[in-house]
């Protein structure tokens, strides 16, 4: 069903820069809370560049004798012995092995086992990609996810913190105005993917990472220090962790992965975890409560998306039509979700008091020529999109442009969109990942981490809706 207000790209062609309706301060009219806000600008040339994926750099080092051939079998030993077995048989997998070069036995096993993963890949899609890496890259909502200097942005929802994880696998704890993080690091944090302040906590962070969620617990008072390994708790998954998200109250953390079937609710304080199977779709690669606690909603790498109901844990189907939802996000009041998928540039909404079960399109992102050069383009394939926590702001972030476009939002009684104002970087720089700042109190803050490591706070001062007059 279409939306009787449809917003398209060519909405916002008087916007020929950054300008919006709302008023946004200059360096000399900065607010205190403004003041207050972290100074953070991520080294590029001290990151190191991306490594490459475990297997494919640990077989150039396969100890060898001049002129020896690398032989399948001692490939297969050792990828086994560094990597396991599943690995192991994964390579054998791509090899053309006859019965000259392997006995009967193997065989077969190779057989079954090829059999095995064809039924895996019907009911796990993504199950085929062998890295993490690759796995996190193909989902996560920041651009340009591999070669990215900020990986993520994590604002808290009640201290006025902000967590960056950095291309090296460092997360790094902004306490108000400070310059001097608090380093967030250990050798079992790779490839992380997310990152969730635990609510109603001033000290619990959730990092989402190759082998599940690091939990650490970063003392409020400390400055420019290094939390020791006894601030660390291993959630352990047993595939890399593409998403986490805590429900309101702090008591429950839901972590999943693309090439994992099950549904990871953590009870933190006793370390356990209750598994949740609803088989379509495969694995899960995003997360997000609604602002109410009472629905999850969680994307999955096949074309369906489900909203689990947390009293009883019963999940609703929903159908994409081509790909996979590729970012969501929750209206305050928690009925309604506004979405994109991976295949069209178009904004969904779907709405929990509705009469009929099916999304209604709200604004169509096909590319128009950009607003200020020929040679650009604007909109697009959503790469990621989120929402003020009043509901009143909106930002979305394209996959081929480098502009962030930004909407006043109407959400009661029903959803409305308004095209107010364009941003771009500086020169050569692309808004590869962005936020709200939570308790904002003269409007909305975003942030916004580009390409060139740079972080942006971006406030706008409004009326909230019910004082408009």
């Amino acid at each position: 069903m279409m939306s009787s207000q449809l917003i398209g790209m060519e909405s916002f062609r008087e916007f020929k820069s950054f300008a919006t309706e709302d008023f946004v301060h200059t360096d000399i009219s900065k607010t205190h809370e403004e003041s207050q806000l972290p100074k953070v600008n991520i080294n590029v040339p001290v990151l190191p560049p991306t490594k490459f994926p475990r297997n494919e750099a640990a077989l150039a080092f396969i100890p060898i004798k001049d002129n020896e051939k690398i032989s399948v079998w001692k490939q297969f030993l050792f990828i086994r012995r560094t990597q396991g077995i599943y690995q192991a048989f994964e390579l054998l997998s791509q090899m053309d092995l006859n019965k000259c070069s392997a006995n009967k036995m193997t065989c077969g096993v190779l057989s079954l086992w090829k059999t095995l993963k064809a039924i895996q890949s019907v009911i796990v899609p993504n199950s085929s990609v062998l890295s993490s890496v690759n796995t996190i890259a193909t989902f996560s909502h920041t651009k340009d996810w591999s070669t990215s200097p900020v990986r993520f942005l994590a604002w808290h929802p009640h201290c006025n913190k902000l967590a960056v994880a950095t291309r090296d696998d460092t997360v790094l704890v902004y306490t108000g105005s400070t310059s001097t993080p608090v380093v967030v690091r250990h050798s079992s944090q790779k490839d992380i993917s997310s990152l969730a302040w635990r609510p109603l906590c001033s000290a619990q962070l959730a990092v989402g990472c190759a082998l599940g969620v690091a939990l650490w617990t970063v003392d409020p008072a400390s400055l420019g220090t290094r939390p020791s390994a006894s601030c660390l708790t291993h959630l352990p998954h047993p595939t890399s962790v593409n998403t986490v998200s805590w429900d309101p109250q702090g008591k429950y953390l839901a972590s999943g992965s693309a090439k994992d079937s099950s549904l990871y609710i953590w009870n933190v304080e006793n370390r356990e975890a209750t598994l949740l199977q609803k088989m379509r779709g495969g694995g899960y690669t995003f997360l997000t409560w609604n602002p109410t606690g009472d629905r999850l909603l969680a994307g999955t790498p096949a074309n369906v998306f489900k909203i689990w109901e947390t009293r009883t844990w019963s999940a609703e189907i929903w159908d994409v039509m081509d790909g996979h939802i590729q970012a969501a996000a929750w209206s305050p009041c928690g009925t309604k979700a506004i979405f994109a998928d991976s295949v069209h540039p178009i904004l969904y909404c779907v709405d929990k008091s509705s009469s009929t079960k099916a999304a209604t399109v709200v604004a169509d992102f096909t590319e128009t020529q950009a607003l200020t050069e020929e040679t650009e383009r604007f909109g697009g394939l959503v790469q990621d999109l989120v929402w003020d926590p009043r509901g009143e702001r909106l930002a979305v972030i394209f996959r081929t442009s480098d502009y962030v476009a930004l909407f006043r939002t109407r959400y009661s009684p029903t959803l409305s969109l308004f095209p107010c104002g364009v941003m771009k970087g500086e020169l050569d720089e692309v808004a590869t990942t962005i936020q709200f700042k939570p308790d904002f109190e003269n409007g909305a803050l975003l942030t916004v981490g580009w390409s060139s490591g740079r972080i942006q706070h971006v406030p706008f001062s409004f009326l909230p809706q019910h004082l408009e007059t």
